[in-house]
Order: C-alpha cells, then structure tokens, then sequence
C-alpha cells in the first residue's frame, strides 16, 4: 500500500502537474487564438484538435518557427497522448543534457572518434529520445503504469478545463508586467493573448 501512495506521488509530481499546466498553456493559447472554440463538446473538440494537426503538418515548412511547443506537440500525435509525449521528450532531453554537463570525462571524449561520428552519435541519440517519446508510458519508472497513464490523463484535462474556463493565473500577469519587455515581440504577443478574455458578449 505505501509503494502506491509513493508511486501516486511520485506520478502527480512528474507527470500529472507538469501536463495540467502545459496543457493548460497550449489550450489557453488556441481558445484565445480562435483556433479552438471553448463552447464545443469533447468530441467535438478532439475533432477540431485533428484538424489543426493535419493542417499543421500539411504547412510549409518554416511557416511557424516561432510556434515550436506546439509543432513539437502535433508532431507527437496532438491530444493527451501526443502532449505526454512531447512532455516525456522534454524531460529525457533536460536529464541527458545535464547528466552530459556534469560529467567531465564525456567533454573530453566528445570528439575523440571525430566529428562526423560525434554528429551520428547525436542524431541517433535524438532519434530514440523522440521514438521513446511516442511510447511515453514505458520510460516513467513505476510500480503501475496504468497509475501514471490514469493521473497523466487527468492532468492534462485539468489543464484543458482550466483553459476552457479562462483560468489565469495572477503570478503569470505579475511575471509578464515586470519582465515583458525583455521578451521576444512573438511572445510579447503570446502572453497578451493568454491574458485576455476573448469570450464573445452574449448577444
């Protein structure tokens, strides 16, 4: 019984918090963009969601380098699974990228078979990061992968509640007001958006 009550938090810490706000983010971004209406119903909503994942990928290419979580996103499937998968990524590429940091002995043997293998070695690496990230549910160590599947399903449509509801969040609006400036125009822009209440006056 401890082992699931650890495994739960262990799971609500990692995954189940880390999705509501991603997914809260997103969302927020597609409502307030237009993209996505809040008044439709689940279905609906996951239909709508296939639609800019198909015309996502249908764009030219470059056409929303500014929009990178989001192509990251529907790359990975779009939805619950495609965001855990993204988020999954995420984190495997931060663990590496800091275990590679602190170890010395792998700066000074970085190059030591060349720079053509060094570059191999990378794209390969980058390629099993992401085909793990499409089977996300398999690299969280747990005791019950069901478990870490159920409260990352919830996060996520916590998120996408909130999102829907126009949650905001004070500290956000305070973080934005004293360091807006330094951002970059785009996501200036961006966090406007997440602010504002795009909701129509009823007629």
């Amino acid at each position: 019984m401890f082992g699931l009550v650890t495994d739960l938090l262990r799971a609500v810490i990692f995954l189940g918090l880390p999705l509501a706000v991603v997914s809260w983010f997103l969302f927020s971004w597609l409502f307030n963009n237009g993209d996505l209406d809040r008044e439709l119903d689940s279905e609906a909503l996951k239909s709508s969601i296939k639609k800019l994942k198909r015309s996502a990928i249908s764009a030219e290419a470059g056409s929303s380098k500014t929009r990178f979580i989001y192509d990251k996103w529907m790359w990975f499937g779009s939805g619950f699974y495609g965001l855990a998968g993204l988020w999954t990524f995420a984190v495997i590429e931060v663990t590496q990228f800091f275990a590679f940091i602190f170890n010395i002995d792998a700066w000074s043997g970085m190059f030591s078979d060349g720079l053509i293998s060094f570059l191999i070695d990378f794209a390969l690496n980058q390629l099993g990061n992401m085909l793990q990230g499409l089977v996300w549910f398999t690299w969280w160590p747990s005791d019950s992968t069901l478990l870490w599947v159920l409260v990352a399903f919830l996060g996520y449509r916590a998120g996408l509640q909130g999102a829907r509801q126009g949650v905001q969040f004070s500290t956000l609006s305070r973080w934005q007001a004293k360091h807006a400036a330094q951002l970059p125009l785009w996501l200036q822009r961006f966090m406007v958006r997440i602010r504002s209440d795009d909701k129509e006056p009823d007629q």
